[in-house]
């Protein structure tokens, strides 16, 4: 935080918010003789021209070329050695713990197999701490010339995003619903901690507080019968029923981008087409029983479907499902050729 302070031979950081983790001195003609006054939990770290020198602990510490050697060895080199006021920069760095709360949006696949994606979206809480106050100033230093304790703030937050989108992405929904506190684990021991630390800063712990997946929700709740299927296959790591149920729900979409067909269509479409019966009612739902056949009218001929029609459409269908993505060219090229077959 930068704030104004009257100038004087006593240097201290005044008034520390508790978000509070750096504060800058404002004014760089520094005197010999000078009193810093370090608190505990704080360190001084004197700069110049972007780069970092000498830090002082707690404690009163009076200026002199003694307890600021490598400033003074730079000075030897630099116009300025022995003159009073010389220019340098003073930070002031808090040590204490802190607690940064991020959140993010990326996609996941379903499932290790699945290539179907879904948004993920998450939020939650991290702690940490400065460790190393030259490192981290340094690469601090690098990505801004001038900095407040609101700035570092923003920069740790968008940091620590990117670092956990990164993370996150190695995964997929089955995998976060069924092994969050292992991944959160693995994560914060692991790649976050190592990022933390080439920034100078200790994670102490991460908390995911929410974890949603906003396309997923919505089926569930506007159809009840496939998406909570899915979302309880989801969590119980049913990767099996998990691509079942991708299948008839993406092959309902599919259809129904077409002209005159229903979303229902779909839910008849994936078992005609792979070889097996119609489906069934859910248990207890009454279902209506098929139409009897027509009588043709006197007179008119009988109009019967040829099987190679028949045939046609089921490749028609395919082509869909491969073109949508629905099913792998294996799968296709296998079923095409079958259905060849029966029409030659």
């Amino acid at each position: 935080m930068m704030m104004a302070t009257q100038k004087t031979n006593v240097i201290e950081w005044k008034n520390a918010g508790p978000d509070d983790i750096l504060w800058v001195y404002p004014y760089e003609d520094i005197r010999w003789g000078s009193m810093v006054i370090v608190k505990e939990s704080e360190v001084a770290v004197f700069m110049r021209d972007g780069k970092v020198y000498d830090v002082l602990p707690p404690g009163r510490h009076t200026i002199t070329t003694q307890n600021l050697p490598l400033l003074t060895r730079a000075f030897k080199f630099l116009a300025g050695y022995g003159e009073t006021p010389f220019k340098a920069r003073v930070v002031f760095l808090s040590l204490k713990q802190f607690m940064g709360k991020f959140g993010t949006k990326l996609r996941l696949k379903l499932s290790p197999q699945a290539s179907w994606m879904t948004e993920m979206q998450t939020f939650g809480t991290f702690w940490f701490r400065i460790s190393d106050p030259v490192l981290f100033l340094t690469q601090l230093a690098g990505t801004q010339p001038y900095f407040t304790s609101k700035d570092v703030n923003n920069f740790l937050r968008s940091y620590f995003n990117e670092v956990i989108i990164q993370e996150l992405s190695k995964y997929s929904v089955m995998e976060v619903q069924t092994k969050l506190e292992e991944i959160t684990m693995k994560m914060k021991a692991g790649t976050l901690y190592d990022s933390f630390k080439q920034k100078g800063l200790e994670l102490l712990d991460v908390k995911f507080q929410g974890v949603s997946f906003p396309y997923l929700e919505k089926l569930e709740s506007e159809d009840p019968t496939y998406g909570v299927a899915l979302m309880s296959a989801l969590q119980s790591g049913d990767e099996a029923k998990v691509l079942e149920t991708i299948k008839v729900v993406e092959s309902m979409r599919a259809l129904g981008k077409s002209g005159g067909a229903a979303l229902g269509a779909g839910l008849v479409a994936i078992p005609y087409l792979f070889g097996g019966g119609y489906p069934q009612a859910p248990p207890g739902q009454y279902q209506q029983p098929p139409a009897p056949p027509q009588q043709p009218t006197q007179g008119a001929p009988q109009q019967r479907p040829s099987p190679k029609e028949g045939v046609k459409e089921k490749l028609t269908l395919l082509k869909e499902l491969y073109e949508e993505g629905l099913i792998t060219q294996e799968e296709y090229e296998a079923k095409r050729k079958k259905l060849l077959e029966e029409l030659l």
